[in-house]
């Protein structure tokens, strides 16, 4: 594995939900996980654990693999004839991605390589609270603010490198937005019961039971 020259993966910002119209409010909900986000894929580097590509912004609904597709060119260009280690759930074409590295499940060699990417963003979040929660400015702004936070973050790393702290931490801020999500989920359906139990009564008032 020294031919990998980045490890790629998206990490998820939490947004609320845009003002405007329902049908553009439903390209930054995430049906995987349940919320208003946006996107970004960050390339770094698994010799120095700093961050070497950024990706723009995509909405919540864009699929990992379709924005891996997209910055793909990029990272091929910078890394000569170094190979790129996708380390999300990415079918790869290989006559397209020649130079592309996919990580079957369950191969502990290349699920090492992850790791770095993984400690990335939970360095990038512990240093950086505001991307741990909803981020509380316009979206329009979030591009900016991710791009200078990824180079605080490298400055950060060359001081202090990369540990497994890092993953532990990217870990647990994973398990608070699944947290997070569960409970939404669970009062979105909890509303639509009481809805539902209410629509049923106006119905059929002779069902519903006198005390």
């Amino acid at each position: 594995m020294r031919d990998v020259g980045v490890v790629v993966d998206c990490t998820v910002l939490q947004i609320n939900r845009p003002a405007g119209s329902l049908q553009f409010g439903t390209k930054f909900y995430s049906g995987k996980h349940h919320i208003y986000c946006v996107k970004a894929e960050v390339g770094v580097n698994p010799r120095t654990g700093t961050a070497s590509t950024v990706s723009s912004i995509h909405t919540g609904s864009t699929h990992d693999f379709s924005i891996f597709k997209e910055h793909f060119p990029q990272f091929k260009a910078q890394l000569g004839g170094s190979k790129v280690l996708a380390v999300s759930a990415y079918i790869v074409a290989r006559n397209d991605l020649d130079a592309c590295i996919t990580k079957p499940v369950g191969t502990p060699q290349l699920a090492s390589r992850r790791v770095i990417v993984e400690r990335y963003f939970g360095r990038l979040k512990t240093l950086f609270a505001v991307f741990r929660h909803n981020w509380p400015f316009q979206v329009e702004k979030i591009a900016d603010y991710f791009i200078v936070t990824c180079a605080l973050t490298n400055l950060h790393i060359i001081h202090n490198p990369l540990t497994g702290l890092d993953c532990e931490a990217n870990q647990r801020f994973i398990n608070e937005l699944y947290i997070i999500t569960t409970r939404k989920t669970e009062a979105r359906r909890l509303f639509n019961d009481r809805y539902r139990a209410k629509l049923k009564n106006r119905l059929n008032p002779e069902a519903t039971p006198t005390s």
